[in-house]
């Protein structure tokens, strides 16, 4: 008997902050964009016929506005999505709501570069990796 199994990951559609370079980690929970609205739409048209067993989200505002366009497209809507914060990007800390370019000219500073650097309050990579 062969075991068939497979594992769709989307990330979310875009945020204003995306669309202005500024990160957004966990401390901003920006909502979609118009934008990303219809990114999220397209996926869901996309996927509309794919049947999940199961659906994750992070449960920071993007990722949920996200993973519900995508289902309520999909031929399949009685699922239940399951929000996990272990689910959500990593925490930049102090740099969180500020320019892409604000924390490489911190990593610089202190003599290293993204994504290795991490800003005060902000988690390693280690420390994100280790949240599943």
């Amino acid at each position: 008997m062969t075991l068939r199994f497979a594992l769709t990951i989307i990330r979310h559609g875009e945020t204003r902050y995306n669309k202005e370079k500024l990160l957004q980690g966990q401390g901003v929970d920006e909502p979609l964009s118009e934008m990303g609205f219809k990114q999220a739409e397209a996926a869901g048209q996309f996927l509309q016929h794919v049947k999940f067993t199961h659906v994750f989200s992070s449960d920071l505002q993007r990722a949920k506005q996200t993973a519900a366009v995508i289902l309520a497209n999909n031929w399949h809507k009685d699922i239940e999505i399951i929000y996990d914060t272990r689910l959500r990007e990593r925490k930049y800390g102090v740099a969180e709501g500020n320019p892409l370019s604000q924390l490489r000219a911190m990593a610089k500073a202190a003599g290293t570069q993204c994504p290795s650097f991490t800003p005060p309050g902000g988690e390693t990579l280690e420390q994100m990796h280790m949240q599943g």
